[in-house]
């Protein structure tokens, strides 16, 4: 049954004998109603996969739905649509949403914000379990949003993959306001949270930090806009307390290496890892005639068959990773190919004052213990490289600035 209210046009889930249609037929009169207005009031009754796939790039989408909703609220939602669902709701709201406002009044189920891309999720009340899983992130686009609040199911935000989470702790319906185990698996992404938590998260994939002034600036700055989605504008004072809040980030992949296995060696790393992957030479079977011969540590002209290059200086050599103050060896070592040892000398001096008697003497030598060179022949000596500079001119002292009065 289909009826029109000035531009709003009304779709009920129920056909003229007062039995309820399916899902589909539902959908069809939903497609059918959209095509001649952007504003629909949907009643009804437990229908599945209500209020999404409806594009219009001329005008905003407003849907308002009334009565049992049945799962998959705002399913594949597209940008510039608001679905405001004036009670609660069952499992997987927004899920595969890509881009519309999704606004519950009142409880949610489990799967909230299942594999979302884009847009935002705001609930009045709490959710079920694993709410804001398997979340897609692109970057030209804005960061998928699940806004609570109250409390989260368990398995919260797994394998999140660049979704940002707020957890508001008012009302919750557990008194663990993040339920059990949240983070498994979690890649990307942010979780504000307000409240107590029994610490479950997964401390192999996050970790909690105090918001910094961007972070916090970023959740006073929307959360007005989720207040007033849910007609709670009364509370924006005791949410904007900045000590009750925590943050859940996700750990970086190089934070995430040394956890599990901490600072290897290169010669470990190549008999654990390189050996058992390639059977030491992964270029073996496509270049069998290329020169494997080891290259001289300072070579030029034509003796240098090939020059190191780090993609996008993204990725730090071994030796700078694990130096304690990351001096750039390879850079070092570029300049002293280049004939120019003076450049050389200016850039340690960068980085520290004790080239000669700290470095390569007394420090520990993490550079040389993980170099990649010993996967060749033997680590690049920087105890030599070190006293190398000895003899070299300290640089000259700049004037005394005036003394400030």
């Amino acid at each position: 049954m289909v009826q029109s209210t000035n531009d709003t046009i009304i779709v009920t889930g129920i056909d003229k004998n007062g039995r309820r249609i399916s899902s589909k037929s539902f959908e069809e009169k939903v497609q059918a109603a959209f095509k001649k207005s952007t504003n629909l009031r949907l009643l009804t009754y437990g229908q599945h996969n209500v209020g999404g796939r409806l594009l219009n790039a001329e005008a905003p989408v407003n849907i308002t739905v009334s009565g049992p909703v049945g799962q998959r609220l705002g399913c594949m939602a597209r940008p510039g649509a608001t679905i405001y669902c004036d009670g609660p709701a069952s499992d997987d709201v927004g899920y595969l949403n890509i881009g519309a406002d999704i606004i519950v009044n009142g409880h949610a189920t489990n799967g909230v914000c299942n594999a979302m891309a884009q847009g935002r999720v705001m609930i009045n009340g709490s959710i079920g379990a694993r709410g804001l899983t398997m979340t897609k992130w692109n970057p030209a686009y804005q960061r998928p949003e699940l806004w609570v609040l109250g409390s989260v199911g368990d398995t919260f935000a797994e394998f999140n993959c660049g979704g940002v989470g707020v957890v508001c702790g008012v009302n919750p319906k557990s008194k663990n306001v993040m339920g059990y185990r949240p983070c498994v698996g979690m890649v990307g992404g942010l979780i504000y949270y307000r409240g107590e938590t029994d610490g479950s998260y997964s401390t192999n994939n996050v970790k909690e930090v105090t918001p910094d002034d961007e972070q916090w600036q970023w959740l006073m700055e929307r959360m007005p806009d989720y207040l007033r989605a849910i007609g709670r504008e009364d509370i924006l004072a005791d949410l904007s307390i900045r000590s009750e809040w925590h943050l859940l980030i996700s750990i970086t992949p190089q934070e995430r290496a040394l956890i599990f296995s901490g600072p290897m060696p290169m010669l470990e790393f190549r008999g654990k890892v390189w050996n058992k992957g390639f059977n030491g030479d992964p270029l073996r079977d496509i270049a069998p005639g290329l020169d494997r011969s080891p290259i001289g540590l300072i070579e030029n002209g034509d003796l240098r068959r090939r020059v190191p290059y780090w993609a996008n200086r993204e990725a730090a050599a071994p030796c700078a990773y694990y130096c304690p103050i990351h001096i750039p060896t390879i850079d070092r070592l570029r300049l002293l190919r280049e004939g120019k040892g003076r450049e050389a000398y200016e850039l340690i001096m960068a980085y520290t004052p004790f080239p000669a008697s700290v470095c390569g003497a007394i420090c520990p030598n993490l550079c040389m213990e993980n170099c990649s060179r010993q996967t060749v022949d033997n680590p690049i000596d920087v105890a030599l490289l070190g006293r190398a500079l000895r003899d070299c001119p300290a640089p000259q002292e700049k004037p005394a600035k005036p003394a400030i009065r």
